[in-house]
């Protein structure tokens, strides 16, 4: 499940694993392999709520494409396989998950949101490249200042969760033979074993 050599554990144990379980449906394997520091189990738990999951300027639907695409991007299995079963558990309307992680630019979605996810694109790709021009075109499809920020934060987000992934070896909690095949099989798939 991760490359750290960490002890067994009782879920009750760590009260935070029980609203994950509520939120997601799942307990992550990302949170499994970080038990070493239920510090920073509850620090990212509760800025992974602030970011995605309270209401804010941006739906739920556009900070998952975000998360998808960005992760994707960085080639992280788990995050994408992980919020491809997230965006069906909250049965949000749409392409397959896959696809937008994948090709979004080619995907039924708004032209607003396709704006969205090429700003988010570039900025977890290129961030010294991001100027003014590109938040003035976020602006030309009716962005708000707020809806802007929480971009910018869900990039930084999905590059961090994709970092400690990959750092831990993280292990995919489900099975997506297409993100596989585009990704790769997952951050520590052939390098650990249960």
């Amino acid at each position: 499940m991760t490359y750290l050599k960490n002890q067994t554990f009782e879920e009750k144990d760590f009260p935070v694993f029980a609203i994950m379980r509520e939120q997601f449906g799942f307990l992550p394997n990302f949170f499994k392999a970080q038990i070493a520091r239920p510090d920073l189990i509850n620090a990212e738990a509760a800025l992974s709520a602030a970011i995605q999951i309270t209401d804010g300027g941006l739906i739920r639907k556009q900070r998952e494409y975000i998360f998808l695409v960005c992760s994707a991007a960085n080639l992280s299995t788990y995050c994408v396989t992980a919020h491809c079963e997230i965006v069906r558990m909250l049965k949000i309307e749409g392409p397959e998950p896959e696809q937008i992680a994948i090709d979004y630019a080619h995907a039924k979605i708004a032209m607003s949101d396709k704006a969205l996810l090429n700003f988010c694109s570039k900025l977890n790709s290129q961030p010294a490249k991001i100027g003014s021009a590109d938040v003035e075109t976020l602006r030309t499809f009716g962005f708000s200042e707020q809806q802007i920020l929480e971009a910018c934060v869900l990039v930084g987000f999905a590059k961090f969760a994709n970092v400690v992934a990959f750092g831990l070896g993280t292990v995919p909690d489900f099975s997506n033979s297409k993100i596989e095949q585009a990704l790769g099989p997952g951050e520590g798939a052939q390098k650990v074993t249960a």
